[in-house]
């Protein structure tokens, strides 16, 4: 089976290849197991941008297993869609939330076949990206325990990145500081909003 990263740019040909370099947003092609065949210019530059450290780096680079980078209920979510994409459906699209500190970024990402399903190509566009509109930040919190659970976990939802509220479901709250360096005690989880407007299929597992 294919591996190899100019193997990959074989078969998509050099005009695509030139224009995934010159991209201002992140693409990269996967193998039909996942693993990342290829990554262009702009993901690595994402990555640096956004403080990505040496542990992101050598776990969702080329070589590595795409999945990896995905957590939680997610991970069986875009498993399911890109074999769907590499076992002949039509491409895919899904739009996320991939937000800094400061600005509010949405994304829609687009998997596509490459050839017979000898591979896949992920697309990622910025739709949106504009400050967090004002009074959404909250003061550096010197106490966790208004978001602490009985287990002394904070909720914090993989896809907008917005904690929860101890023993207040439907309330999430915007900690920039939470985004910008995740706490040790934080665990993965979906906020009601974020399931019911991006990943509707998952509401009755919640």
């Amino acid at each position: 089976m294919l591996r190899d990263r100019q193997e990959f740019l074989r078969l998509i040909g050099p005009e695509l290849s030139e224009r995934l370099d010159l991209r201002r947003d992140a693409a990269c092609g996967v193998w039909p197991d996942f693993t990342i065949a290829y990554v262009n210019p702009a993901w690595l530059r994402f990555a640096r941008a956004n403080g990505a450290d040496g542990e992101f780096s050598s776990s969702w680079c080329e070589g590595a297993s795409f999945l990896d980078g995905i957590g939680g209920r997610l991970r069986e979510f875009y498993r399911s869609h890109l074999q769907a994409v590499l076992d002949g459906g039509a491409p895919w699209m899904s739009e996320y939330e991939c937000s800094s500190p400061k600005l509010f970024r949405l994304y829609s990402m687009e998997v596509r076949r490459v050839g017979e399903g000898e591979a896949l190509l992920v697309t990622h566009t910025r739709v949106v990206q504009c400050p967090h509109e004002q009074g959404v930040f909250l003061r550096e919190p010197l106490d966790s325990a208004p978001w602490k659970d009985e287990h002394g976990l904070v909720h914090q939802c993989v896809h907008c990145r917005r904690v929860r509220r101890a023993g207040e479901a439907e309330q999430w709250d915007w900690v920039p500081q939470w985004v910008e360096h995740v706490p040790e005690f934080a665990t993965g989880s979906l906020c009601p909003h974020c399931i019911a407007t991006r990943y509707p299929e998952l509401a009755d597992q919640a």
